[in-house]
């Protein structure tokens, strides 16, 4: 089995766990669930457009993706860091980035082009918020077993995927100027990377209706 086909398998994890689990979630992992089931629909979109109606360039899609995928993280650290930020920051923060990526579009005219920047600073944002989640997690020391809460595993997931992406994103155009083979190979590497991510985030699904539960 191809590693596109075994990453189609995984993405359909954390869907499962997360209707399952949904009426036990709280609000912020709601929003999570909600990031997961855009990024699901937008990925069947996709394929859909490339495989039935022969659209090569889905780039206006991914500006899509990038910037409401990005909303809904961004509200589930609202809610999780509103014991450490002001919450006034953060919602700042959102709505900023959310007006850079309109503007970005729309004054630059660059909906076909692929969206390094707004992709870059999305991640680098995320993985802010990640770090300071973690440092607040020490701060206040509830958490007695770490393998058992779910903010664990989701933090980690979004701390490690979105590092990856941001390294990714900010190299893409070094990325594309060397071999064929070379770029396979980050593909490849971003499809394992990918998989981890949708595994962690079915485990702190599953955690966390465990947790409502208890």
């Amino acid at each position: 089995m191809s590693l596109t086909k075994i990453l189609w398998v995984f993405i359909f994890i954390p869907l499962v766990v997360g209707f399952i689990q949904f009426k036990k979630l709280t609000i912020s992992h709601r929003f999570l669930y909600g990031f997961i089931v855009f990024g699901t629909l937008t990925e069947l979109v996709n394929k859909i457009s490339r495989e039935i109606f022969v659209i090569e360039n889905n780039m206006p899609l991914g500006h899509l993706y990038i910037s409401v995928s990005f909303l809904f993280l961004a509200l589930f650290y609202l809610y999780e860091l509103k014991n450490l930020i002001n919450k006034k920051i953060l919602i700042a923060i959102i709505i900023l980035y959310e007006f850079f990526c309109l503007y970005n579009v729309i004054q630059f005219k660059s909906h076909f082009s692929y969206p390094s920047v707004p992709g870059a600073l999305s991640a680098l944002i995320l993985v802010s918020f990640a770090i300071l989640l973690f440092t607040n997690i020490m701060r206040e020391s509830k958490i007695q077993a770490l393998e058992d809460s779910s903010l664990i595993w989701i933090n980690s997931a979004v701390l490690l995927y979105f590092a990856g992406n941001f390294f990714f994103y900010t190299l893409y155009n070094f990325i594309l100027s060397n071999s064929h083979q070379f770029l396979i190979q980050i593909i490849d590497f971003f499809r394992i990377l990918n998989v981890i991510f949708y595994v962690l985030i079915a485990i702190g699904l599953w955690k966390a209706g465990k947790q409502k539960q208890t």
